[in-house]
């Protein structure tokens, strides 16, 4: 009789205990066959391809089509790969006071009025170089007549580094004399700046030069 009772009471608490198992492991969880997957639409996180940023480029470039009709061969990456090289090659060149190596792609007033600066050149003592690769962007493009004109927003950090030359310097309890290690010192600068090139429709070969440089926002 108690064995009976001891069983009774073993099943209740058994369904008791597999109750609260089913309520707790039975519940719905994951990802199931009756589930139907949770489809996002792209403009709810952006477009992850950048059309957005080159739609929003064509419209501020309304002559890009133009351009394009007029000049076939243009491409606006290789126009700005080549105004970038164009850009850091006239800087540098321009620090150094070495105008002649980057002539042919300065109009001839801009390469009269830099030429103006440097009549009381100096050789820098410091060395130019660029943190990294320029950011260009075409902010602009114009026609004046049968000339088309593009403006190019550049933002870049220049870094200017001088050397020490070294210091012989002589302990008295060591015989031999002492080379102090150079210093170096650095200095940065960010700039922005518009530079505008230039060139003529006509002729298919003729070549981008720049025309005008100027500040912009940062």
């Amino acid at each position: 009789m108690d064995n009976m009772v001891a069983l009774i009471i073993f099943a209740i608490v058994a369904v008791v205990i597999l109750f609260q198992l089913y309520n707790v492991l039975g519940r719905k969880v994951g990802f199931r066959a009756e589930d139907k997957p949770v489809t996002v639409k792209g403009d709810e996180f952006g477009d992850l391809t950048g059309k957005a940023d080159k739609q929003v480029e064509t419209s501020r470039m309304p002559n890009l089509d133009m351009l394009k009709t007029r000049d076939a061969s243009f491409n606006e990456l290789n126009f700005l790969e080549k105004a970038r090289e164009t850009y850091e090659q006239v800087v540098i060149a321009f620090h150094k006071g070495e105008l002649e190596s980057v002539k042919d792609k300065l109009s001839d007033a801009v390469y009269g009025v830099f030429a103006k600066a440097l009549i009381d050149h100096v050789a820098p003592e410091e060395t130019l170089s660029f943190v990294d690769q320029p950011k260009a962007d075409i902010d602009h493009i114009d026609f004046k007549d049968e000339i088309a004109q593009i403006r190019v927003r550049f933002l870049s950090e220049l870094v200017f580094e001088k050397v020490d030359a070294p210091v012989e310097s002589a302990e008295s309890a060591v015989p031999t004399t002492k080379i102090d290690s150079p210093k170096i010192h650095r200095r940065h600068k960010r700039t922005a700046e518009y530079w505008t090139f230039q060139k003529g429709v006509r002729v298919s070969n003729s070549p981008w030069l720049l025309t005008k440089v100027g500040a912009a926002k940062p």
